[in-house]
Formats: C-alpha cells, structure tokens, sequence
C-alpha cells in the first residue's frame, strides 16, 4: 500500500514539476519573441527601422501576434513583397510571451491566468492589409481584388481602390458613402485627403490641391516632428510632379524626409535611391 502511495506521490510531483517547467520555459518561443520585440520597438522608438524588421520579422511574431506595424512598416519602407508575406503568414493571435516580464512563480501564475483568460487582440481582416499594400505598390487591381473581400465596409478605402483603377460612378457612389461616414466628426482631415487623392486620379488637380491643403492639420512647435501630415505631403509632391513642378514636388518630399528620414517614397523623390 506504501508502495502504491509513493509511485503515486512520484506521479504527482512530475506532473506538478513538469507543468512549472513548462509553464517558465525560458527557451519558449513566445519568450523568445517577446525578448525580440522589445528590441525591435525600442528600435522603432529611434527611427532605426532596419533594425526593428530584424527582430520583429520572426516566425512566431508573425504567425502569432498582429501585424500591423511590420507591415506597415515594410510598406512605407518600399518592401511590398515583405509586406505582403507577414500579412500571409498570419495565423492567429496568441500572445503570452508579455509574462516574460516575470520570473519562477509569477511567470507561472501570469501563463495559468493567460489560459483562463487570454489575451485578445483587434480583429486582424488580412484582405484589407493586403488591399492597403498593393495600392502603395502601384497594383491596382490586386488592390481592388482583395479590398472587396475585406469583411467590414471601409467606403473611404473603395474611393481610392475605385479612383485609383478609373472606375467614376462607383468613386462618386463611395465618396458619398464615405462623407457620411465623416458627417458625425468634425476633424475631416482623413475625408480631406480622400477626396484629394481621388481627384489626384482623376487629374483634377486644382480640386485636388485645395482638398490635399485642407486635410494638412496644423503643427505645434512642440510637435515639429508630426508624422501625421506625412500623407497628404507625399500626394502633394506626386500631384506637383504630374503637373511638371518637380521644385514643388521636391519641397514636400523633404517636408516628409524632416519628419521621416528613412521614409522610402520621399527618398526616391528627391533622388537619394534609385527610381
């Protein structure tokens, strides 16, 4: 009988012992991860972007955590195809590499609570990732492809995927939708800057100047570095460049570059990398 409750104390204490083990497992790859995105975000805190793709593109960071920022990220680096396999690559979330953080018990305790309630992330809808990519690549009709498989409605987005392949009345259909959207907000900077990428495309460009100047929010001299307006800069330099003022065009692409030094589009703008 002894011998009976030792074998089963034995059991008992490798199961507890094993399940700790796991549950603190410094070579997990969820830790792992973890270490490596911290990394990478303080790497994007200082601009370095080369450094914060390197430790943010692993295996699990993109199978397992939202993509957004590499993403975007690789897209305004001009790294499309990068882009668009981190978006492909994305399974699903699970994240409790965050109870790295802790040690022995504690890391345990934050993982057992991990599994009871985990952490859940915004709902990732890949074709709309995808869409957003291949209008910055020029793809249009890819673009357009996948931004009519995207789950939730986004009538702004259609203006520029339907603008930007020629399509008028269904522009002017989601242009409208997209005012509505707006009506209830009075900051329109983002409607602003729709409409004047619309009428970009459609080489209205007096129509489009006005819109693009008016979706530019003013500047603090304390935020002097704003990235927000970076946008509307770069639709200004591609509009002055279609009208033959490449002067013009250069000013707003290095408006851009004083705010985002390593921003791609403005650096090709202004010649600095190979067009």
């Amino acid at each position: 009988m002894l011998k009976k409750i030792l074998i089963v104390v034995v059991i008992f204490l490798i199961v507890i012992a094993g399940g700790y083990f796991y549950l603190i497992n410094p070579n997990d790859a969820q830790y792992k991860a973890s270490e490596s995105e911290m990394i990478a975000l303080k790497a994007y805190s200082k601009g370095d972007f080369e450094t914060f793709v390197k430790y943010m593109n692993n295996t699990t960071t993109v199978k397992y955590h939202a993509p957004f920022i590499l993403y975007l990220t690789l897209t305004n680096m001009g790294r499309y195809d990068e882009a668009i396999k981190a978006v492909n690559s994305f399974e699903k979330y699970i994240d409790y590499g965050y109870c790295s953080q802790y040690k022995g018990v504690m890391r345990a305790a934050c993982r057992i609570a991990d599994i009871f309630a985990p952490v859940q992330a915004p709902y990732v809808d890949k074709n709309y990732y995808l869409s957003r990519i291949y209008l910055e690549k020029g793809d249009y009709k890819s673009a357009l492809e996948y931004g009519l498989k995207t789950k939730k409605d986004s009538p702004c987005h259609k203006v520029k995927l339907y603008a930007a392949v020629n399509e008028t009345e269904k522009t002017d259909k989601y242009i409208k939708l997209c005012e509505a959207a707006y009506a209830p907000n009075k900051y329109k900077y983002g409607l602003y800057k729709t409409k004047g990428y619309m009428y970009l495309k459609q080489k209205k460009y007096d129509v489009a100047l006005d819109y693009l100047n008016k979706s530019i929010m003013k500047v603090s001299e304390k935020n002097a570095k704003y990235q927000g307006n970076n946008a509307s800069y770069l639709l200004l330099a591609q509009l002055y460049e279609e009208m033959n003022n490449p002067a013009k065009a250069r000013y707003y692409y290095e408006l851009v570059l004083k705010n985002d030094p390593y921003n791609y589009k403005a650096q090709k703008g202004v010649g600095l990398i190979e067009k």
